[in-house]
């Protein structure tokens, strides 16, 4: 069997992080399911049931939104057709005839939660609706969305109907606010449609929080009498940004989310493991030079031990990829880190 060696460095932390105020982690919910986790780190920092499958409501619109982002042409304009003119729930009374482009459909999808605009936009991205269906559960494979299944655009649960975790519309939501645009639009308090016949249609977010609290950066809600209430949010706040995800609620979703975002920010902080850099490596014999193209941060509670250790491939031969940054927390690896080669 073929051996391979490493160089190892180890670099080890034992935090001393400013002393916060620790708050009760047992939050008080309807929630049959409920998330906090950090975004770029994936760390978990509360949970309730978080692979246990609900309907999700208008948070599918999230899938939509991504979906339209990346396969369709935002300037394009698109024909409202009677089918889309006609949906039932939340709406934008789009006018059977008229024209909108994508760019405001998207707006209209995420803030006002429009069932009309979903359906118009799977209808006309790759003028093929069950494409549009097909690539849906496809980008949420590619996310490792390895519980959910999407059945329509929009969220609806009469004819057929869409399942997720809150696991993985964390995940969703993580990905999706890498995008720019969507995270504008997600964002956005208030916007203006202008139809080509001249019609114009105000959208206010039906996202409380956005509204309320600051430090929220976006978020979708969601509801119907099926699904009960559905809530996914974001917040920023200290270098970190946290995702809160309910499903299968009651009408206390704004409170708990709320909620949530205390909890983490009064308990987490954001620690620097590693910063960007090209490393030392002491050994003559060695003749890479082992690059980290990026920070490492990771969310730590007070006291926790953080370890970093570095393997770098002794014979790389040609290999971009020649080791990697493990971060173990209160020993236990919590993530790998890719080191390149830099020349």
């Amino acid at each position: 069997m073929k051996r391979i060696l490493f160089f190892i460095l180890v670099l080890s932390f034992c935090l001393s992080v400013k002393a916060k105020t620790t708050r009760e982690t047992s939050i008080s919910m309807s929630a049959g399911g409920a998330i906090l986790m950090e975004k770029d780190s994936g760390r978990i920092l509360y949970q309730k049931n978080i692979n246990v499958r609900f309907l999700t409501a208008s948070l599918a619109k999230i899938m939509t939104a991504l979906v339209a982002i990346e396969h369709g042409d935002l300037s394009e304009y698109y024909i409202v057709d009677e089918d889309a003119a006609r949906q039932e729930g939340s709406s934008l009374y789009l006018e059977a005839g008229d024209k909108v482009t994508l760019k405001d459909l998207l707006y209209g999808l995420m803030l006002r939660s429009g069932n009309d605009a979903a359906v118009l936009i799977a209808k006309n991205v790759f003028k093929d609706y069950d494409h549009f269906i097909y690539m849906m559960n496809e980008t949420a494979k590619k996310i490792g969305m390895t519980d959910s299944a999407f059945a329509n655009p929009s969220g609806l649960d009469e004819d057929n109907a869409n399942f997720s975790t809150c696991l993985d519309l964390a995940l969703l939501m993580a990905y999706a606010l890498d995008n720019n645009l969507f995270r504008k639009i997600a964002g956005t308090k208030t916007y203006s449609i202008i139809t080509e016949k001249g019609n114009v249609i105000d959208c206010y977010n039906k996202h409380h929080l956005l509204h309320s609290l600051d430090y929220v950066s976006a978020g979708k809600t969601g509801y119907t009498s099926k699904a009960k209430r559905t809530l996914a949010t974001s917040a920023m706040a200290d270098g970190m940004e946290l995702i809160a995800v309910t499903m299968n609620s009651n009408n206390d979703d704004y409170s708990v989310h709320r909620r949530l975002f205390e909890y983490g920010f009064s308990n987490y902080e954001m620690f620097m493991v590693l910063k960007r850099q090209i490393i030392k490596v002491n050994d003559d014999f060695y003749t890479e030079t082992p690059i980290i193209l990026e920070d490492i941060k990771y969310p730590v509670l007070e006291n926790e031990n953080v370890t970093c250790t570095i393997k770098l491939l002794k014979n790389p031969g040609s290999k971009l990829i020649i080791g990697q940054a493990v971060i173990v927390v209160n020993g236990k690896v919590v993530k790998r880190v890719n080191i390149y080669r830099y020349y």
